[in-house]
């Protein structure tokens, strides 16, 4: 029935504002009107957080527990990455850092989830742009496997391995996007997802810390990287993986926060598949020069 109710709501034309329908569309809060935190202007809500109807955790179980909030990121049904405003991202890492505060803050909490799911070749069921907020009582081993790594990294050079990559990209030009002053996007010489894009923080910071000046940057990264994406390969589907550090530590010596942008415009075949090796068939330092803002 959810899949069947999805897909008659993405029928409607993406040029409409608001669908009568969807149920995070400004207007239909009879739909989903559990809100746990919105950023509202005179017209009403501009963004908000909601809990989700489907939840993948919830805090009835003793051990793996977390809460599954939906971040519906603009009023505008109509609206994706590809067009959003500047005053739109901003929005969206202020509910960010305001709902990893207050996850953050629950009892046996470990770790909080952030990823973004567009189209539905990513994972998407709705149309309407929105992401996902999961706090967990456990480390998933992706984020586990990069702290480890990182840690090892640390042990063998006694340098930051994000630190590391920082001043390496920033020295070799050719593969980066953009050299902000608390920010480094750049397209990693090779990685698991062709033409995956990465920003990586330059300061020790986790989203709660954001300040005015990071979610500016931040805002002024996303609105002009996925426009020349669009430009460069138009409307593709994507993933935006956020990962920050452990709830309760601080692994400043061997951390950072950093956002992975993954296109899914190819799917692994036999060879990845049967090897777990990866082929990446994109130059990065082309990327990189065709993305460059």
């Amino acid at each position: 029935k959810k899949e069947k109710n999805n897909k008659n709501i993405n029928k409607s034309s993406k040029n409409e504002e608001f669908v009568s329908n969807c149920p995070f569309c400004r207007g239909n809060e009879h739909l989903n009107d559990d809100s746990m935190d919105e950023i509202c202007c005179s017209d009403g809500w501009l963004a908000k957080s909601i809990s989700n109807k489907y939840p993948i955790l919830d805090l009835n179980f003793d051990t793996i527990f977390g809460k599954h909030e939906v971040v519906v990121e603009t009023h505008r049904h109509n609206g994706e990455y590809y067009n959003m405003s500047i005053e739109e991202f901003n929005n969206v890492f202020k509910l960010y850092k305001d709902r990893f505060k207050s996850l953050s803050s629950v009892n046996g909490i470990s770790y909080i989830n952030i990823f973004k799911n567009s189209k539905s070749n990513s994972g998407a069921s709705l149309v309407h742009p929105h992401s996902q907020i999961i706090s967990m009582s456990v480390v998933p081993p992706e984020v586990q496997k990069e702290l480890d790594v990182a840690s090892d990294f640390y042990k063998k050079n006694n340098v930051n391995l994000y630190d590391h990559i920082i001043n390496s990209e920033i020295n070799y030009k050719k593969r980066v996007i953009f050299d902000g002053e608390c920010f480094l996007v750049y397209v990693p010489f090779a990685t698991r997802y062709s033409g995956e894009v990465r920003i990586i923080s330059k300061n020790n910071i986790n989203i709660d810390e954001l300040s005015e000046a990071q979610l500016d940057e931040l805002s002024y990264i996303y609105y002009n990287f996925f426009r020349n994406w669009e430009s460069f390969q138009g409307e593709i589907p994507f993933n935006v993986i956020i990962h920050t550090d452990v709830i309760g530590k601080k692994n400043s010596d061997i951390f950072r926060t950093h956002i992975h942008i993954v296109p899914r415009k190819y799917n692994f075949g036999g060879f990845e598949l049967s090897t777990n090796f990866f082929v990446c068939g994109t130059d990065p330092e082309e990327l990189a020069s065709i993305l460059k803002f």
